[in-house]
């Protein structure tokens, strides 16, 4: 097996000549024409609809890929199916290109001048790309010093229907506030509340809760993906304290002192890491002129996923790494399905209060 160790034994010589027979067979393999399917193990395992192992052949599509069907659902389906390459034309080359133009966070007037593609075939990529990354990185577990908090963004409607609104359109601009309306201290229950943890090992968790004030019940949603010996690092809310008590994590509070700042717990630790990311969503949602509500829980997973890459993995493997993570995702859904997803929150309710 040719691995690190095998490789620093080499000569130089012999180093350089597997480095140019490398590049060589790239060079053969690796055309404008190399197709996805080729990077897809032509084996299937269970159907990927119902799990059952219980399949058979069923012919081949149009492609020539061999199809299935599945005796126990009754669905046929083949190597790529929930894949994002699932009902797409688009080459290894071109994925690869929209993949790195993801990474540098270009708009999707950009990308359509990077692949070539239209703008509503590079957004439905986009998802499907944010999709499969998703499901990767939401099973690792918090360990350790887990430093945790929450952010909120306004519910933003972009893309839906006048019909399908659950509220008139706003106006744009400032207004003078109604006698009958007036401030109220707190956080607005017309706000999208974002759990934000992070622990010693870069793992994250950044996932809409809900919407209004954060609370203890919107941290208990994800106890799962804290490990039981962690320690809560927060600044003292509340219901942070309580979620920590109520499972039995040690708590590492950042309490500060009358007239004097102090962003540090007794141990040292801060929520720096927690405000950067912060900062880097607020960014993100400028960036792209308002997320839809609809849609935000992928941009979430995908600003995490980036923010790792940049911790794990050097600039130039990035690419190659997180086209590898999006081929194993599982997306459950086809493009027409992308503007229909289901609300994270009840907004039709919430607008009738």
């Amino acid at each position: 097996m040719i691995n690190e160790t095998f490789l620093n034994h080499l000569k130089p010589v012999e180093l350089e000549f597997i480095q140019a027979f490398i590049y060589k067979l790239t060079s053969d393999k690796i055309t404008l024409d190399t197709t996805n399917s080729e990077n897809i193990e032509s084996t299937v395992s269970h159907c990927p609809h119902c799990g059952s192992f219980h399949f058979v052949k069923n012919g081949f599509n149009k492609k020539h890929r061999q199809k299935y069907l599945c005796r126990n659902c009754g669905k046929i389906f083949s190597d790529t199916t929930n894949t994002i390459f699932s009902h797409t034309r688009s080459h290894y080359h071109t994925w690869t290109t929209f993949i790195a133009c993801e990474l540098n966070q270009m708009t999707l007037e950009q990308e359509v001048v990077a692949t070539g593609k239209s703008k509503t075939t590079c957004f439905h990529m986009r998802h499907k790309l944010y999709a499969a990354i998703g499901a990767h990185i939401r099973n690792t577990p918090l360990k350790g010093i887990v430093k945790i908090d929450s952010t909120f963004t306004g519910i933003n409607l972009k893309g839906m229907k006048a019909k399908n609104m659950p509220r008139i359109s706003k106006v744009r601009g400032k207004s003078k506030t109604d006698a009958n309306h007036k401030h109220k201290r707190g956080i607005n229950s017309h706000k999208v509340c974002i759990v934000t943890a992070i622990d010693e090992w870069d793992t994250m968790l950044f996932e809409i809760a809900g919407n209004g004030a954060e609370s203890t019940e919107k941290y208990q949603k994800y106890v799962e993906r804290f490990d039981k010996d962690c320690t809560i690092v927060s600044d003292g809310k509340q219901a942070i304290l309580e979620f920590a008590s109520n499972n039995q994590f040690q708590k590492d509070t950042i309490r500060p002192k009358p007239n004097q700042k102090n962003y540090t717990s007794r141990n040292g630790n801060s929520l720096g890491e927690v405000n950067q990311l912060h900062q880097e969503f607020k960014q993100m949602i400028k960036h792209y002129h308002g997320v839809s509500i609809r849609h935000l829980q992928h941009y979430l997973d995908w600003l995490v996923f980036r923010k790792q890459m940049k911790y794990q993995i050097k600039a130039e493997a990035r690419k190659t790494k997180a086209y590898m993570l999006a081929m194993k995702g599982s997306v459950s859904f086809v493009t027409k399905d992308i503007c229909s997803f289901e609300l994270p929150i009840d907004v039709f309710t919430l607008y009738q209060n």
